[in-house]
C-alpha cells in the first residue's frame, strides 16, 4: 500500500462524507433560524479558515470527522437577543430534524452516487457457471456448467457483480430461487434450500458457500511486457514468450501460469517457454513484494477478448434514481443485519474495519477507477450514515434517543442520566476503535 496516495485517497473519501454529513445539520438549522457558529471539517490544528455571514468555516488537521457548533445555552452565555435562536431553545420536533439530517444527508449522497453510477453505466461479465462442486447447493439444484445465471428471487443479475450483491442481499430464511439459461438457450428455474449462515463468515466467498466457481475468459500464457529490473527480466523472459511448462505441470492459460507463481514465493520455478518457434528452459525466482509474490509481467490481451462476456449495465435517470434507492434501502438492511449478528455473535467482529483498511480500499478504487470509488464512496456513506443512527449515546442516534424520550414523557432527559450514558457511549465508541484498529493491524501483519 503506497501510504502517501493512500492518505490521499482517505482525506478524500472522509472529507466528502463528513462535509456532506455537517451540511446537513448546517442546512437544517439554518432552515429553522439556529445561529451556526462553525462549520468544522476535520479535528485539531486549523488549515485553512474562511468566515461567510455568521459562521467561520474551518479545514483541520485530522480528517477524522467534523462538527457544526451551533449557539447553545448549554455551552456558554447566549445574548438576550439572540437566546431565540440558540439550538438548547428549540423545539423538540426541530432538535430531532437538525439531528436527524446528518445521518439522512449521507443516504441521500448514497443515492445521488448510485443513481450517476447507473445513468454513466458498469460494464461487468456475465454470470456463467465455471464449475459446479460435487454435492454443493448448485450440483444439490442441478445448475451445470455453462448455465448463465439471469436472476435470483425475479431480481435480475446481468452480471457477476450483481449477482453477487443480490444473493447477499436476500433473505437468508428463504428458499433460493434461480432462474438460469443453458448453452442450449433452454430457460430453467432452479431452488437452493441453503443451510448455514454465509454471513457468519463471508471470507469464505460466495463460490464456495454456493459450490460454483464463475467461469472468466481465458488468456492464453503469452508475455506482453517485462519490467526493466524485474524478476522476469533477471530470468531472461521476454515480450512474446509463451509459457507451456511450469515445474512439470502444464499451462494452458495465463491463470494456470498465476497459480503456480502464487504456490511458490521466492522459490526458484523451470520454466519451459516458447519464443518463436523454439523451446527455451528458464529458471524464475518471484520476488516478495508487500507480501505478494510479483515476477514483473503482464499479459497479452487480445483486442476482442472480452466481446463475447461483457455487458453494460445502463439506466435512464428516472429508473436509475429509483434502482439507486433500492439499492441503498437493501445495503441499509444488510449492514443492520451484520450489526444484529455481530451483537448476538453469529458474526465475527474481525469484519470490522477501521481507517487503515479504509484508506487502503479508497487507494485500490480509486486507482482502478472512477466507477469503482464512486461505489466505494456509497457504500462508506451508508455505513457512516448508519452508524450515526446507532443509539449509542455521543453519536446523532445517541441524541435521537433522548429525544424521542422527551417526546414520550413531555419533558428533557435527567441531565445526569444523560452523563452516565455519555459515559458508557464514550467506552463503546473507544472499544469499536480498538477493535477496529487492531483488524486493521492484523490484516497489515
Amino acid at each position: 500500500m503506497d501510504f502517501f496516495t493512500a492518505l490521499l485517497s482517505f482525506a478524500l473519501t472522509i472529507g466528502i462524507l463528513v462535509t456532506v454529513h455537517e451540511y446537513g445539520h448546517y442546512w437544517v438549522a439554518k432552515k429553522f433560524n439556529v445561529k451556526i457558529l462553525r462549520f468544522s471539517v476535520g479535528f485539531g490544528k486549523v488549515i485553512k479558515s474562511f468566515k461567510r455571514g455568521e459562521t467561520e468555516f474551518t479545514l483541520c488537521a485530522i480528517p477524522l470527522g467534523g462538527y457544526v457548533k451551533m449557539l447553545d445555552e448549554n455551552e456558554a452565555n447566549v445574548a438576550d437577543s439572540e437566546k431565540h435562536r440558540a439550538f438548547n431553545r428549540q423545539s423538540v420536533y426541530k432538535r430531532f430534524a437538525i439531528v436527524l439530517a446528518g445521518p439522512v444527508a449521507n443516504f441521500l449522497l448514497a443515492i445521488l452516487l448510485y443513481a450517476l453510477i447507473f445513468i454513466i453505466g458498469v460494464n461487468g461479465i456475465k454470470p456463467i457457471v465455471g464449475s459446479v462442486t460435487d454435492s454443493g447447493f448448485f450440483d444439490q439444484a442441478g445448475l451445470q456448467v455453462g448455465d448463465e445465471l439471469l436472476s435470483i428471487n425475479n431480481i435480475l443479475t446481468p452480471s457477476i457483480s450483481e449477482f453477487s450483491n443480490q444473493f447477499i442481499q436476500t433473505n437468508d430464511t428463504q428458499p433460493l430461487i434461480i432462474q438460469a439459461r443453458s448453452k442450449l438457450s433452454n430457460l430453467k428455474t432452479s431452488t437452493l434450500n441453503l443451510t448455514g449462515d454465509f454471513l457468519a463468515n463471508p471470507e469464505q466467498g460466495l463460490d464456495q458457500y454456493l459450490g460454483f466457481k464463475f467461469s472468466t475468459p481465458k488468456l492464453s500464457a503469452i508475455i506482453d511486457q517485462v519490467m526493466v529490473d524485474s524478476a522476469a527480466s533477471k530470468a531472461g523472459l521476454r515480450s512474446q514468450d509463451e509459457v507451456l511448462n511450469a515445474n512439470g505441470q502444464s499451462i494452458s492459460t495465463w491463470q494456470d501460469f498465476v497459480i503456480v507463481i502464487q504456490a511458490r514465493p521466492i522459490k526458484p520455478i523451470k520454466l519451459l517457454i516458447r519464443r518463436n518457434t523454439k523451446n527455451l528452459t528458464l529458471t524464475l525466482t518471484p520476488e516478495l513484494i508487500n507480501n505478494s509474490p510479483k515476477v514483473g509481467v503482464s499479459v497479452v490481451v487480445p483486442q476482442d477478448y472480452l466481446k463475447d462476456w461483457q455487458v453494460l449495465i445502463q439506466k435512464e435517470p428516472i429508473d436509475a434514481f429509483l434502482s439507486a434507492g433500492s439499492k441503498v434501502y437493501q445495503l441499509t438492511l444488510l449492514n443492520l443485519k451484520m450489526i444484529k449478528k455481530m451483537i448476538i455473535g453469529e458474526a465475527s467482529i474481525d469484519q470490522i474495519s477501521g481507517p487503515v483498511s479504509i484508506a487502503n480500499y479508497a487507494q485500490k478504487s480509486a486507482e482502478i477507477g472512477l466507477i469503482p470509488f464512486l461505489s466505494f464512496l456509497a457504500l462508506i456513506s451508508i455505513g457512516l450514515g448508519l452508524l450515526n443512527l446507532l443509539p449509542i449515546p455521543l453519536l446523532d442516534g445517541g441524541h435521537l434517543f433522548f429525544y424521542i424520550i422527551e417526546i414520550i414523557k413531555g419533558s428533557p432527559v435527567n441531565e445526569s442520566v444523560q452523563q452516565v450514558f455519555a459515559k458508557f457511549g464514550l467506552f463503546v465508541i473507544l472499544s469499536l476503535t480498538f477493535v477496529a484498529l487492531y483488524n486493521d493491524l492484523i490484516r497489515l501483519l
